[in-house]
């Protein structure tokens, strides 16, 4: 199980019909929500009223008066490649990604624009934790993930499949806008201290840039992220 706060993060949950054994409300809520107890009741959802005093007890203070206890949740193994679209796909690939708020907010721009699944590595990566779900605001409700053994047999198989790798990175040499949408695109963005490996560079198609004009020379990785997966986001005709 997995604790889940903020009222976007539950509401998402049950709209998404998520299996969550308990929800919890404060008092306060009740009366400034008229509809969340009606919702649950009719989604067959268990539920508790706590003091808002002892919902902060045992949820974080940013829980918003609404919180629960949600099964964790669903990582797809690497058999799922194959079921990937062969049309117009997207797959974010994270390399090295350590924080969870970095994740959370990643979540929500591949929920935004429209991705199929994130991949992610086994090790030296962030794990899909409570803090992760709270900052995607019920985004992870509708995103795919997978962890996998090795990120460099992953992107070869996407290769094999169709799939035209994009790596980003400030010393590439093309622009998200010249890269043709109609294809199927994997997306790779790497740590902030580190970038991609070297071996994932070497089996990019593509390295996209970034442009920018100020003086820093590197945004925090949720911000390129949401760059970059928007530029690429497929075409809808």
């Amino acid at each position: 199980m997995i604790k889940i706060y903020g009222k976007n993060c539950v509401y998402a949950a049950i709209m998404a019909n998520s299996s969550m054994s308990m929800v919890f409300l404060s008092e306060d809520i009740i009366k400034s929500d008229k509809n969340i107890i009606n919702i649950l009741k009719d989604r067959g959802y268990k539920y508790t009223i706590l003091s808002k005093k002892k919902l902060d007890v045992e949820f974080p203070f940013q829980n918003q008066g609404y919180a629960a206890y949600r099964e964790n949740y669903e990582i797809l193994d690497e058999e799922y490649l194959s079921n990937l679209p062969k049309e117009k796909g997207r797959v974010l690939i994270l390399d090295g990604i350590q924080d969870p708020h970095n994740l959370g907010a990643i979540l929500r721009s591949v929920d935004a624009f429209g991705y199929d699944l994130v991949i992610l590595p086994k090790n030296r990566s962030v794990s899909v934790n409570e803090t992760a779900a709270h900052v995607s605001t019920g985004a992870i409700e509708y995103t795919k993930i997978m962890y996998v053994n090795s990120l460099n047999t992953t992107v070869s198989r996407l290769k094999d499949l169709g799939y035209w790798v994009c790596g980003t990175d400030a010393k590439g040499d093309k622009l998200a806008s010249e890269i043709d949408k109609s294809l199927n695109l994997a997306i790779i963005i790497g740590s902030e201290g580190f970038g991609m490996s070297k071996t994932l560079v070497n089996l990019s198609d593509f390295l996209i840039k970034i442009p920018m004009k100020g003086h820093v020379n590197s945004l925090n990785a949720s911000v390129s992220s949401g760059i970059v997966l928007h530029d690429l986001m497929a075409n809808e005709d």
